[in-house]
């Protein structure tokens, strides 16, 4: 079998001509190669232009010997329909469109957001796409740099700014440890129970969705487990205290709004 990087310079693929993600891409997925995977990548190539882009979803589809290739465009890419390849013309920020493909083909291993890179736009995709990937399975965020830049609603001045693409995705290490937040007002989110791995690299995020049930060492339910019949007071003392941070979390957070404007 010929190596993804040897496929993605035999198709011209942008994903090692202006990126260094081959070997990323590589090390998540060569023990799939072999399976009947099914793959959506978000972004085709070739814009208006007929008969253009698809340099990805060819690579893909000899990548993995026994999967099925689907890619999502703005534009009609048709052409590239086979046996193997099934293209849609629609928009990632379309939630009717996306709910449809997904009813379409079902849920899939993987999804490669490759499309417009606006912030707003890889946020939305993300929450609405991530609940059709498999349990097992990957999600990839190209392009991240984004985030940084104006023009795709980025910011480079403000760094903790939480439109970015970015500061979204971080937040999903807490959501990985949300069994050690102590925080018994803390509410479980669909991303805390879903995602047990996150990855960021140079303008590339990977995250992968597995159950995440691993419980805390330290403490239950979000909170320090003290012997109610023997710790009565205790028990007193600390709900008090957990309160009272929870009323300084409020505060810090009516903060962070007014900093930002």
């Amino acid at each position: 079998m010929k190596s993804l990087k040897y496929l993605a310079k035999k198709y011209k693929a942008d994903k090692i001509l202006d990126h260094n993600y081959i070997d990323i891409y590589d090390h998540f997925l060569c023990k799939f190669r072999l399976k009947k995977i099914k793959l959506l990548e978000i972004g085709i190539g070739g814009y208006h232009h007929k008969n253009q882009g698809g340099n990805s979803l060819r690579m893909w589809a000899d990548y993995f010997i026994k999967g099925k290739i689907f890619g999502i465009d703005l534009y009609d890419k048709k052409f590239l329909d086979s046996k193997k390849i099934k293209t849609f013309i629609g928009s990632q920020t379309n939630n009717f469109f996306l709910k449809k493909i997904s009813k379409k083909i079902g849920k899939v291993d993987f999804i490669v957001d490759d499309g417009s890179h606006v912030n707003k736009d890889v946020i939305k995709t993300f929450v609405n796409l991530f609940p059709n990937l498999k349990n097992g399975g990957y999600y990839f965020i190209e392009d991240t740099q984004t985030s940084y830049m104006l023009r795709y609603g980025g910011d480079g001045f403000y760094l903790k700014n939480e439109n970015n693409s970015i500061n979204f995705f971080k937040k999903i290490i807490d959501s990985i440890n949300y069994q050690e937040i102590e925080n018994p007002f803390y509410k479980k989110k669909y991303l805390d129970l879903n995602v047990t791995e996150i990855h960021f690299y140079h303008n590339l995020i990977v995250i992968k969705k597995e159950l995440n049930l691993e419980k805390s060492n330290m403490l239950v339910n979000n909170r320090r487990p003290v012997n109610k019949k023997k710790y009565k007071l205790k028990i007193v003392q600390i709900y008090l205290k957990y309160f009272l941070f929870y009323l300084r979390s409020k505060i810090y957070i009516c903060i962070d709004r007014l900093k930002f404007f």
